[in-house]
């Protein structure tokens, strides 16, 4: 008779799924656990993951982190932390505190509206709990190295936790960012209404119209942290993406000028019916194999 896995809830930290094993030694279907809480001053918000682990040894961690304007998502997508799965990472498809109206995650604190910093300090704390193996699934599987494929929102915020540690969190060790944004106070991004929300998604979430110098659009944005001795990253984006092109122009510029390790690609490709190319996780079957590359050099 053929044996399924089984997990006891315990608590709120307790598994809320139970795992099949594919016939690769792989995790076919996500284990379902709280690998923290979101604080503040309203309450806790329980934060999920759906982790795919390698069922024996201990391997590196890769987090993927979904996007949404910084205000939508659920943890994913699946298929991307499948592939790294299969390349060897326990994979982590997390979620985070979503800005107004975070209709996508039910459970987040009446109040508690996350706003900056609040989804990059779920971030740094995800880093930890996989870093460490602090959950069930976890335990015992970790080598303590942590990277991290973040699309759109989710670039940001793993572009944010590799160029330094956050206030009581972490760092990740390595990051794929795919057109992610990075300065949210830019003139000609905000004014880009190709194919973009930038402007509304980027002030929604720090709550702040404020787009001078040293404002708080500014002091939120990723790229003012990177110095030499940030973590590597390989960001990747297309020649008309709608996330504004000059997110890619300002990040790379920053990354040369402080001597930030990093590694690019700009994909070119023609526009589709809206005027834009391809945007975040919808390229990863084009780039996957690099990315992966990118990761093993960096975390294995």
């Amino acid at each position: 008779m053929k044996t399924k896995l089984m997990f006891l809830l315990i608590g709120v930290a307790a598994l809320s799924l139970s795992a099949t094993v594919a016939n690769n030694g792989l995790q076919s279907s996500p284990v379902r656990e709280q690998y923290a809480v979101g604080t503040s001053r309203f309450g806790n918000t329980p934060l999920f993951w759906d982790a795919f682990i390698i069922p024996t040894g201990r391997h590196p961690a890769v987090l993927v982190i979904h996007g949404g304007e910084f205000k939508a998502g659920d943890p994913g997508p699946a298929s991307v932390a499948q592939d790294l799965n299969a390349a060897g990472f326990n994979a982590f498809a997390i979620e985070y505190r979503l800005a107004p109206p975070h209709t996508d995650m039910p459970q987040e604190v009446v109040g508690d509206d996350g706003h900056y910093p609040e989804q990059t300090n779920d971030v740094a704390t995800a880093i930890r709990a996989a870093r460490a193996g602090s959950t069930a699934a976890s335990a015992g599987k970790v080598t303590g190295k942590v990277g991290a494929v973040g699309g759109s929102a989710g670039a940001s915020h793993a572009a944010y936790t590799a160029a330094a540690a956050t206030l009581g969190g972490d760092m990740l060790d390595a990051a794929v960012l795919l057109s992610g944004a990075y300065d949210f106070h830019d003139p000609a991004s905000l004014a880009d209404v190709r194919c973009t929300t930038f402007a509304a998604a980027v002030t929604n979430y720090v709550n702040s119209t404020d787009a001078s110098d040293g404002g708080a659009l500014d002091l939120a944005s990723p790229y003012r942290r990177f110095t030499s001795a940030s973590a590597p990253v390989f960001v990747i984006a297309t020649n008309l993406d709608p996330m504004p092109p000059q997110q890619f122009q300002i990040l790379t510029t920053r990354l040369k000028a402080v001597g930030a390790p990093n590694q690019t690609l700009l994909i070119t490709e023609a526009p589709g019916p809206n005027g834009c190319t391809r945007h975040s996780f919808h390229y990863w079957d084009d780039v996957k194999t690099q990315a992966i590359a990118f990761l093993n050099r960096m975390l294995k």
